[in-house]
């Protein structure tokens, strides 16, 4: 369900000022989560209706809704709060693991969606770290061959940790996302919320090795960024 909101923000929607949702509830463990505190469902401290109005006030001065978490397609009502945020004239980005492609197809079918930003963990033998259901890591790639077909704008995205993912798991992560429009690595960074700080350590990734990650990827994917 919907925790709270942020009202304004300049970096989860590339190229639009837009507010960032927080959905409540996920179904996975990454041992690097910077939300950690959302894994498990929690008393929204802003209700939709509150958001909604505030999103009608601001239609001259937010371009576009960021919704994440957390892991937003569990939440049963979804769809229809995008829809809300579609009829108030806004764009929406969502934030997804990936686990559940048949909310992403319903979206995507429905046009309710305007970007996508999917995190793809590791590659298919590692992700076990991070899913407490194997059986949904099929539906991650079924996920990722939706969204690169879709027609609309998107990128997959890593979270990069060098003491849990090396170069050559990269090349197999390559292979999952070959012929993407765009994949963005993230450099860990350590913080007190970090759900697992033994195994991820508090050392940010070098950025030798995310341009190593570069030198791999580049003839997989038309454009990578590092963030």
């Amino acid at each position: 369900m919907m925790y709270d909101y942020l009202p304004v923000s300049m970096v989860d929607y590339p190229g639009k000022v837009a507010a960032t949702v927080f959905v409540s509830g996920c179904n996975f463990v990454c041992p690097y989560c910077h939300n950690s505190q959302l894994i498990k469902s929690k008393k929204p401290v802003k209700s939709e209706a509150e958001f909604l109005e505030y999103l009608d006030k601001r239609k001259n001065l937010i371009d576009g809704v960021c919704i994440t978490g957390g892991e937003p397609t569990l939440w049963d009502g979804l769809y229809d709060f995008i829809k809300d945020i579609k009829d108030l004239g806004f764009s929406a980005k969502l934030d997804t693991n990936g686990s559940r492609p048949d909310v992403i197809e319903r979206l995507l079918n429905d046009d309710l969606v305007d970007y996508i930003a999917m995190d793809v963990k590791a590659p298919k033998n590692k992700y076990g770290l991070f899913v407490k259901n194997n059986e949904d890591i099929e539906r991650i790639v079924k996920s990722i061959d939706l969204i690169k077909n879709s027609g609309i704008d998107y990128e997959f995205r890593t979270t990069v940790n060098d003491k849990i993912i090396s170069l050559e798991d990269f090349s197999s992560i390559g292979d999952l996302i070959s012929g993407s429009r765009r994949y963005v690595l993230q450099a860990y960074k350590y913080s007190d919320g970090v759900l697992d700080k033994d195994l991820c350590g508090k050392q940010p990734c070098d950025i030798e090795f995310l341009n190593g990650i570069k030198e791999i990827l580049k003839d997989k994917v038309d454009e990578i960024l590092i963030r």
